[in-house]
């Protein structure tokens, strides 16, 4: 999809704001959701349904960063229509676009960062809390069919949960994996086309089965 796209409420490339999204209403309840799927890692938690237009298939990670970012953090994107998306997100958000190493959030379409995810900011001893959030477009969670299994235990989880996820390939979470040392990691975030959301942070313990 091209920054000339004119999508009826979405996002036309000449700086336009999405209408569709209430940056106060819409806001508090992507928020609302964000914070229930944090405190139960694994638990598979349903996004509102906001009919914004931007570019890329999926909306709902859009929905999730329109939410987290403004002009005080940085983002960028990895795959699928980049441009296009980093614009639609300073447009709509002030946030800033940033190198993948400086960013706080980072959002992966594709299933795979193609290695590069491992350059991302993992926190330090001194400020763990500075390790960034990376949300990968996924295809549907749920369903292990033709994707990943993975096996959560630790806070928020009473013994072990499963949850499934396609269009996230394994060796990205291998990587990603290899880079949790808690309290350091990266906090993440999966999100696919049907508006259902899963968030592992990095005090989750994660194996893939």
């Amino acid at each position: 999809m091209g920054r000339d796209c004119d999508h009826k409420g979405g996002f036309r490339g000449d700086g336009v704001r999405d209408p569709a999204f209430d940056l106060i209403f819409d806001s508090q309840r992507i928020f609302r959701s964000l914070l229930d799927a944090m405190a139960n890692p694994g638990r598979i938690v349903t996004l509102p349904e906001i009919d914004i237009e931007p570019p890329g298939a999926n909306r709902y990670p859009l929905l999730l960063l329109m939410t987290l970012l403004d002009h005080e953090v940085s983002f960028c994107v990895l795959g699928g229509a980049q441009t296009q998306v980093t614009e639609y997100l300073k447009t709509n958000t002030g946030g800033k676009e940033s190198r993948l190493e400086n960013s706080d959030f980072i959002l992966v379409y594709g299933g795979s960062s193609h290695g590069l995810i491992q350059r991302a900011r993992v926190g330090t001893l001194e400020y763990p809390d500075e390790s960034a959030t990376v949300i990968y477009d996924a295809g549907s969670i749920g369903d292990d069919r033709g994707g990943v299994l993975l096996e959560l235990s630790g806070p928020g989880i009473a013994d072990k949960r499963m949850i499934g996820a396609s269009g996230i390939e394994e060796n990205e979470i291998e990587d990603v994996l290899a880079m949790q040392d808690y309290p350091l990691g990266l906090d993440l975030i999966f999100s696919d086309r049907a508006g259902r959301m899963v968030c592992i942070p990095r005090s989750t313990t994660v194996e893939v089965m």
